[in-house]
């Protein structure tokens, strides 16, 4: 599957990004894109900032099941 096409860079920097593309990866006006720097040029991505924070608390409450565990014979003795 061939999804190559040329463009023209404005004299701003700024490119237009064809149709086609928009729509087979979702990217609508005011989505925020990711761009990288690889050895083969320029890797652009929508942005997903919740990607960013996967994994943020993780170790935060050890084991989720034993958690889970506890928090349920906490709430038995209470009762």
């Amino acid at each position: 599957m061939d999804m190559s096409e040329k463009i023209k860079v404005g004299m701003r920097g700024q490119i237009v990004i064809p149709k086609k593309f928009r729509k087979k990866f979702n990217i609508e006006s005011g989505i925020i894109l990711e761009i990288n720097a690889t050895d083969d040029g320029l890797f652009l991505k929508p942005f997903n900032p919740l990607s960013e924070l996967k994994g943020l608390g993780k170790g935060v409450f050890g084991d989720p099941v034993e958690y889970q565990k506890k928090l349920r014979n906490e709430w038995e003795c209470q009762k």
